[in-house]
């Protein structure tokens, strides 16, 4: 297991090189939702597109996760090229973390006179308030994709993501079929500043605390939050809580990164306590799927990643034409186990994504 573990985590985790390429929600969503875009090269214009220019700047664009859904924009960028002569790129920094370099790449698409910019902010606050200054008009709308952007700009017109909290809610629902309803279990979130972030930990502490009541957070009322700490303490907090807290205990992780972390930790243990501890996933690829056929992650609440950033592009296009778009714009999500993988609706998630699976 350790072999197939350093495989898998080696793969996840090389990112490297400058590449371009409300708490709860009313109600939770079903498993699998429907996006705004629902099939490739549709849209809501009847094809009535001039020839934009589009920047898609990204807070990375490597990695399972945001390799994938790099895929999806420049899929979409080569069709509208090939149908519109519409123009756009897809660029990132080279570290997910480094937020100014993507307020320089934000400048840059200003100042080159862009009609429109998706984006996917690395810090919520940071870019948030980058946007705020600088963006002053509507004049180059932004569309923001993933996760939450703190900023009150005119420029931000719509958000592109998966419902979070609903994704949350099933994870919580994962956890509770994996231990019974009953033992130990702890959140391993993100950050309380990013309200798309938070919420994947917030549905699945609200899905335990009205339907497992006898599970209990051991870390107490709010999730570890990942960010506030760096990647050694986040190590030793996993290795603290699977050794200060014997007998059977989930982890609910919030990111592929998340789950590579718990997953390296529980390789070190014996296996035995191995047999003990779950992982609850979010978001899937090909190191998840690794995972789960080797019995190291019980379950994982996929978003879609392919159509998020396909989607997105169209959805820009869309309302550069005239259409009017909803504020929020939901991808789809699914939910994959062991025990459903061969199922019509998972399969038709791993096509969707252009996985070989």
């Amino acid at each position: 297991m350790k072999k197939v573990l350093a495989l898998v985590l080696a793969l996840a985790m090389v990112m490297t090189m400058f590449v371009a390429c409300g708490k709860k929600e009313e109600e939770v969503s079903s498993v699998v939702e429907s996006s705004v875009v629902s099939e490739a090269g549709s849209s809501s214009s009847d094809g009535k597109y001039d020839a934009y220019s589009l920047a898609c700047v990204y807070s990375e664009v490597t990695g399972d996760f945001w390799g994938i859904v790099a895929d999806g924009c420049n899929a979409a960028l080569e069709e509208l090229k090939a149908d519109y002569g519409i123009e756009g790129y897809c660029i990132a920094p080279a570290n997910a973390n480094d937020y100014t370099l993507q307020m320089d790449l934000l400048e840059a698409a200003k100042l080159k006179g862009v009609d429109g910019i998706v984006l996917s902010p690395s810090n919520a606050d940071a870019i948030g308030t980058f946007v705020t200054d600088n963006f002053t008009d509507d004049s180059i709308p932004i569309i923001v994709i993933d996760r939450s952007l703190n900023s009150t700009s005119p420029a931000v017109i719509s958000q592109c993501m998966a419902d979070t909290y609903s994704m949350g809610w099933e994870a919580g629902k994962l956890a509770a079929e994996a231990m019974g309803s009953k033992g130990n279990y702890v959140c391993y979130g993100i950050s309380p500043e990013n309200q798309n972030w938070a919420n994947r930990s917030y549905g699945a502490m609200d899905y335990i605390a009205e339907n497992a009541p006898d599970m209990v957070h051991i870390w107490g009322e709010e999730p570890y939050w990942g960010s506030q700490n760096t990647d050694d303490q986040i190590l030793q907090w996993i290795s603290d809580m699977i050794t200060s807290n014997p007998g059977p205990l989930a982890f609910l992780t919030t990111t592929e990164a998340g789950t590579n972390k718990v997953a390296a930790m529980i390789s070190e243990v014996s296996e035995d306590r191995q047999k003990e501890l779950f992982i609850i996933g979010y978001d899937f690829s090909k190191t998840g799927y690794e995972l789960i056929i080797n019995g190291v992650l019980y379950g994982t609440v996929g978003q879609n990643p392919y159509m998020m950033g396909y989607n997105s592009t169209y959805l820009m296009c869309d309302y550069l034409s005239g259409v009017e778009i909803e504020e929020v714009s939901y991808v789809p999500y699914c939910i994959v186990t062991s025990t459903n993988m061969d199922t019509p609706e998972v399969k038709e998630y791993f096509e969707s994504m252009k996985l070989d699976i």
